[in-house]
């Protein structure tokens, strides 16, 4: 029997399609002289566990070829063109527009860009839902600034009916508090914003208490809401969902290995969840 798929956690600069990888890594000259694309794949797709910071360094190269408004625009239409042959029919990407203004792209073009080749996907597949969530970055390593962050704010209410369906909190978990992004999410709240954060993926438990206080009904991975018996009831009580990502989980080594994964503990004990990618590139 057939069974549509779902996808809620997936970001764009995480799921480039391999071969739009290795021909924008080309044009862009990321490539070195004598490197085949079997050997620069080779060396950027992961076949081993890291820590998520080092999986995170991994970016520089996927967002740095995703500049202009070709690349975002051909990604989006293209990845959303193989999800949908692979059974999706409800897919939601995220992305963080501040990633992507190393050529002079202005944060607001780079969100019409990606919702141009989200236009020309839905074009072609009457049946399949998608929706653009718009990643605010942690401060960590740079990746993310107030200025930046509230802008996202501002650009998801603007595009809340043309495409975009929330915002989000992405990057390195351990690399400042979450209070410092109160602000954000309060200013989110105050424009009738959904919102997801990642919570609870390297971070601890206090980070999935710190959603749920703002009123998360998702949450990004959540896992480690387990440390915690008053968080993890918290999770149940509320039925917020959880969007697990098991493989990244694994990769990124923020938990041990498979089986010592919580999510049939998790989803035994009544947790909402459902199983996503997150970076299936």
């Amino acid at each position: 029997m057939y069974y549509p798929k779902v996808e809620l956690h997936c970001h764009l600069d995480g799921a480039i399609p391999y071969d739009l990888f290795v021909r924008y890594s080309r044009e862009d000259g990321f490539i070195p002289d004598g490197v085949s694309d079997k050997e620069w794949l080779a060396q950027n797709v992961m076949r081993e566990d890291q820590t998520l910071s080092e999986c995170l360094n991994r970016f520089v190269v996927l967002t740095g070829i995703l500049q202009t408004e070709e690349h975002l625009s051909e990604c989006t239409y293209t990845l959303l063109n193989n999800l949908y042959n692979q059974g999706l029919r409800l897919v939601e990407l995220r992305f963080a527009p501040q990633s992507h203004l190393q050529k002079g792209l202005s944060m607001e073009q780079a969100v019409e860009a990606v919702l141009d080749g989200q236009r020309k996907a839905l074009a072609e597949h009457p049946d399949l839902v998608s929706g653009i969530i718009l990643c605010m970055m942690n401060y960590g390593q740079n990746w993310g600034s107030e200025e930046r962050n509230t802008e996202t704010v501002y650009l998801a209410k603007r595009y809340l009916e043309e495409g975009v369906v929330a915002i989000d909190l992405a990057g390195d978990e351990l690399a400042s508090d979450y209070s410092n992004y109160l602000p954000q999410f309060q200013l989110a709240k105050a424009m009738e914003i959904p919102f997801t954060i990642h919570a609870g993926e390297s971070g601890p438990a206090s980070n999935v208490a710190f959603a749920l206080d703002l009123g998360a009904t998702r949450i990004g991975h959540g896992v480690h809401c387990v440390q915690d018996p008053a968080v993890w009831q918290r999770v149940i009580d509320t039925q917020t969902l959880l969007e697990v990502s098991l493989t990244s989980n694994v990769l990124s080594q923020s938990v041990a290995s498979y089986a010592r994964h919580p999510v049939r503990r998790l989803l035994d004990s009544g947790v909402r969840l459902c199983i996503n990618t997150d970076d299936p590139g």
